[in-house]
């Protein structure tokens, strides 16, 4: 078969939602999968606890020996720090900003949809500009 023949047969035979066998399991057992955007780890509440662990790693390990058992003691204990309060902070934080963005983004599309006006024509610019050009 041609590579366009292919295509159209893998158009009319893809599945109209993906399914992963994950998401099925987790299910089975009362959990779900939120997808987030990629790119936007400022969504992702486990970059942000991540970036809490980094920054204890690194406020502590300033003497030498720079060993990676030492570094890995260090990375135990900063996860031992991370309480399940601090969790909820970070997530509630993170729902918080998913719907202030949310919010933001309904009006600036509002705003576009009524009232974005631009003006294509010739305006004062141009005999500003050929006014500098006289002058010279």
């Amino acid at each position: 078969m041609l590579k366009a023949e292919l295509l159209c047969l893998l158009k009319d035979n893809k599945p109209t939602k993906i399914r992963y066998v994950i998401d099925e399991i987790a299910l089975e057992h009362g959990h779900r999968f939120i997808r987030l955007a990629p790119y936007h780890c400022k969504y992702n509440a486990i970059k942000l606890v991540w970036a809490q662990i980094k920054g204890y790693a690194a406020r502590q390990n300033t003497e030498p020996p720079f060993t990676t058992t030492k570094m890995l003691k260090i990375l135990e204990k900063a996860c031992e720090h991370v309480t399940k309060e601090e969790w909820e902070k970070v997530v509630n934080r993170t729902i918080k900003l998913i719907k202030d963005d949310y919010e933001i983004n309904v009006k600036i599309d509002n705003i576009l949809e009524k009232e974005l006006i631009i003006n294509v024509s010739d305006d004062s610019s141009e005999s500003e500009s050929s006014s500098i050009d006289d002058s010279d």
